[in-house]
């Protein structure tokens, strides 16, 4: 009778947990060897306390501790709770980044953007191509602000006014028109 081994995801089985088992010919007491990334933990929790150290009211809070408490307890303690701990399957590293960029990113998104709040400009720099149903020939009320490409279904008379242009039901003998306009620029459309 042959046992079935299920492997839910192939990302454990190539994910290569790399360890330190001995520095030269002196082997370490620690059983299992220690994980590189507990010794990188070790070593940004030492960096952290020295810069924490330098700052003016946490460095008083720092300096309280003794060095050996300061310099090895503690950064030891850190890496052995970051290499145990693995918030939402993650490593704590990676949990911690996207935890900050979370916290410091705009609120609203879509798309990967920024959604600005009610009653803000929105700046949209895409194609966004809008139509009413071009059988049933009419013009709709609109205004379009530049840069843009209109093309218009239906004949149209074009009126010229400062830096508007106004857009008009024409005469059947008009052909339909396209309207290039530049940044600034504003179309209405008037039915």
């Amino acid at each position: 009778m042959t046992e079935r081994i299920v492997i839910r995801s192939y990302r454990r089985v190539f994910e290569v947990d790399r360890r330190i088992y001995r520095i030269d010919r002196w082997t370490l007491p620690v059983p299992g060897g220690v994980p590189l990334r507990g010794l990188g933990y070790f070593v940004g929790a030492v960096v952290a306390v020295v810069v924490c150290g330098r700052l003016p009211a946490v460095g008083v809070l720092v300096d309280a501790l003794s060095p050996p408490l300061r310099y090895v307890v503690l950064p030891l303690l850190v890496a052995m709770v970051a290499t145990q701990v693995a918030p939402d399957g993650r490593a704590a590293h990676r949990f911690a980044w996207d935890w900050l960029r979370l916290r410091l990113r705009d609120r609203r998104r879509s798309a990967g953007r920024a959604v600005p709040l009610a009653g803000e400009p929105v700046a949209w720099d895409g194609r966004l191509g809008v139509g009413w149903d071009w059988h049933g020939a009419e013009l709709h009320a609109a205004r379009v602000r530049g840069p843009v490409r209109v093309t218009f279904r239906v004949p149209v008379r074009l009126e010229q006014r400062g830096r508007r242009l106004i857009a008009r039901a024409g005469s059947d003998e008009q052909a339909p028109a396209t309207v290039v306009m530049c940044g600034g620029e504003v179309l209405e459309v008037r039915p």
